[in-house]
């Protein structure tokens, strides 16, 4: 997010302190700064702002060249980047288990060539590794940035021979269309990834600096008029800092808060220094806006591998020493990374500097490419680590298809491919656990089953997760899926599944979803079907499961990992009580995994030299195999089928 100006202006140094210290607190965990990732907002409307004010100050004066601009943007931008990057490979491996650091590696690359962006766009499903997990995650909006000054320099002065009003026309309307786009793309999603990330929905942001540096928007002559503008700005940012959160649904018109604000804040000063001006101007706000930049790209892979090192969450006074070492960072990073290679003094020549960018470049994109292609780089482990990596991969080999978000998704056959169903599985990724389990389990019997599972998409109808990206998929599934049933006579028994806990905890307490599973149990029922309701099994966090890596490394006691019996039961009580309200004990069989997961009041994530799970949240297919005593007895005929 950094840009030089040739007319300096400390007040938006100041402006780029106010956007960063917000950023790295709201990362850091300390409270009260809910909404400090508007600060990238902010970054963006002064990053539009100073470089058309650059751009166009330049053509005007005949003097604009393509070269010149984009070397002071690889010399200010690519050292302090690439230095970031370089840390990240080298402590990646240490950190990072195979299916993590096979994200870094294409996030290496991808940052590398500026298109991260749309990588985390893309990783954002159900099955992707945490984002604590992803060093380059911030690099997204360096991604974006980057977009803009690829497109918006050769847009501009194609639109210069135009005139300035045609100009500006053009560009406000560029502007209302990306803002339009993300505020309907957030109408249909409100937490959508793609109005997050993608460049075209940020546009209008950029924009808004740019349009003032145009002057569409005129400095008052009135100081006090200036001064009030100034001090509205300065609330408007303030207020999205303070009063936004996770929660908020973002850009879109949120996103409008933080930007008028850098706006006013930019505008009312453009004639004289104005009251907030003044403020931002003070040395220490100015000092960290000069070292914003390194400030940015160096915080958050320090927060991802510190809490990597503790293996848990960090405290807000460990946060808060991160954040004080981030910034003693950012102090060498500025003085002795970016400082050297800017300006017309700044080291090696325009050749050599493009040359050395390329060959680093290459060498980030190579080490990148070689975590993709090794899946990860599991190779660096010992045989007793690698068991344990290898329960990653321990899950149905069919998943892409048979556990799909697609609008047309549908079912998967498992047993005898000639067989008639006469068993039906109905659930989310916890059903699609047990898929091949039970696949197995009809072959024995000559029989086979079908398989209608989609992720976080619970066997009920017309109930799904607000914010869900693939709600219209799954309430579609939900419909055809009880609709075949249904009407296929075949089907005899139908095993509901799903992680129930989630939905009755995102439900909070409303009969919404316990009406909308009711209704699916009365309606199989009434058409004759053997309804069979499979209870949660225990799941850990995911920093539980990495400690099971951990503890293979140092030959320790996997079987001690896990939880508490009594622990999992008191999680799940809520969906084991709607479920137990779903009709009397003989009208309906329940099947309870937890009663072969936990041992002696301990539910284990390995036994018997056995990793149980693939995931912390998913049971592997040596896991589900585990169950397969409890399942038998879904194959025998019900009691009133002549066979």
């Amino acid at each position: 997010m950094p840009v030089e100006a040739h007319h300096y202006r400390a007040d938006i140094d100041g402006l780029r302190a106010l956007a960063i210290v917000p950023v790295v607190l709201f990362h850091t965990g300390i409270p009260g700064f809910s909404g400090g990732f508007v600060g990238v907002d902010v970054f963006f409307v002064i990053s539009g702002y100073l470089i058309t004010s650059i751009i166009e100050r330049e053509i005007r004066d005949g003097r604009f060249s393509i070269a010149r601009f984009y070397e002071r943007r690889v010399r200010r931008i690519l050292p302090a980047l690439f230095s970031v990057m370089a840390f990240s490979a080298l402590a990646a491996p240490a950190f990072l288990y195979p299916e993590e650091y096979r994200s870094f590696a294409r996030s290496l690359i991808t940052a590398t060539l500026f298109a991260s962006s749309f990588q985390f766009r893309l990783e954002s499903g159900y099955f992707d590794v945490e984002t604590e997990s992803k060093p380059l995650l911030h690099t997204w909006s360096l991604s974006v940035e980057e977009i803009f000054y690829l497109v918006f320099p050769t847009t501009f002065i194609l639109l210069w021979r135009w005139g300035r009003k045609r100009r500006i026309g053009v560009l406000q309307s560029i502007a209302l269309v990306s803002f339009l786009a993300s505020v309907a793309a957030l109408y249909l999603d409100s937490h959508s990834k793609t109005a997050f990330y993608l460049a075209h929905f940020r546009a209008w942001e950029f924009l808004i600096g740019s349009l003032l540096a145009l002057s569409t928007l005129e400095a008052p002559n009135c100081r006090r008029a200036g001064d009030l503008i100034s001090v509205v700005g300065l609330l408007l940012i303030l207020a999205a800092v303070f009063g936004y959160s996770h929660e908020t649904s973002f850009p879109g018109l949120a996103a409008l808060l933080p930007c008028i604000g850098a706006a006013f804040v930019i505008a009312a000063g453009q004639r004289r220094t104005s009251f907030a001006g003044r403020l931002l101007s003070r040395r220490p706000l100015v000092f960290t806006g000069l070292i914003s930049y390194s400030l940015y790209l160096w915080h958050w892979p320090v927060l991802v591998f510190a809490t990597l090192w503790v293996g848990r969450r960090l405290s807000a006074w460990e946060g808060a020493g991160l954040a004080i070492g981030s910034f003693l960072l950012a102090i060498l990073s500025w003085r002795y990374i970016e400082r050297p290679f800017r300006g017309k003094s700044g080291v090696l020549s325009r050749g050599m500097l493009f040359s050395l960018s390329a060959c680093v470049a290459t060498l980030l994109v190579t080490i990148g490419l070689h975590g993709e292609l090794t899946e990860g780089w599991p190779d660096r482990y010992p045989n007793s680590v690698r068991l344990v990596v290898a329960a990653r991969d321990d899950r149905d080999p069919r998943q892409g298809a048979c556990l799909s978000t697609d609008l047309d998704a549908d079912a998967c056959r498992y047993g005898r491919a000639a067989a008639e169903p006469v068993t039906a599985l109905w659930g989310d990724s916890h059903a699609a656990s047990y898929a091949v389990m039970l696949g197995q389990l009809a072959e024995q019997r000559g029989e086979s089953i079908l398989a209608f599972t989609m992720p976080a998409c619970p066997p009920v109808h017309d109930w799904q997760i607000a914010y869900q990206e693939w709600r219209r998929a799954c309430a579609a599934f939900q419909e055809r899926t009880l609709n075949r049933i249904l009407e296929d006579r075949s089907i005899r028994t139908v095993l509901l599944a799903a992680n129930f806990q989630a939905y009755v905890s995102i439900a909070k307490g409303q009969e919404g979803f316990q009406v909308a599973l009711r209704h699916v149990v009365h309606r199989l029922s009434r058409a004759g079907k053997r309804v069979i309701l499979i209870y949660p099994y225990p799941t850990v966090e995911d920093r539980t499961f990495k400690k099971l890596l951990r503890e293979a490394g140092n030959d320790g006691n996997l079987e001690a990992l896990g939880q508490p019996l009594d622990k999992f039961l008191a999680d799940n009580r809520a969906a084991f009580d709607v479920l137990d309200q779903m009709g009397q004990p003989e009208a309906l069989t329940r099947i309870y995994p937890h009663r072969l997961l936990c041992s002696r009041g301990w539910c284990s994530l390995y036994r018997d030299g056995r990793v149980l799970y693939q995931n912390h949240n998913h049971l592997s297919l040596t896991g589900a195999r585990a169950l397969a005593p409890l399942f038998t007895p879904v194959f025998d005929p019900p009691p009133d089928v002549d066979r």
